[in-house]
């Protein structure tokens, strides 16, 4: 993580993810008019918001 200079309090994250996921994030940002980036802070904020645990499980 990196510090944002933009603006107090903030970090700058990146994440590596497959490109399928990747495009398909990109896909539902440009039919709401966001960018990625917004988009994807709108859904981790509602799901954090939710108070819901996320269950992970171990592919086999």
């Amino acid at each position: 993580m990196a510090t944002n200079p933009i603006g107090k309090n903030t970090k700058t994250i990146g994440i590596n993810m497959s490109k399928e996921m990747a495009d398909e994030l990109e896909k539902r940002a440009c039919s709401m008019h966001l960018s990625t980036s917004k988009y994807c802070k709108v859904i981790l904020t509602e799901w954090l918001s939710s108070g819901k645990k996320l269950t992970l499980q171990e592919r086999k």
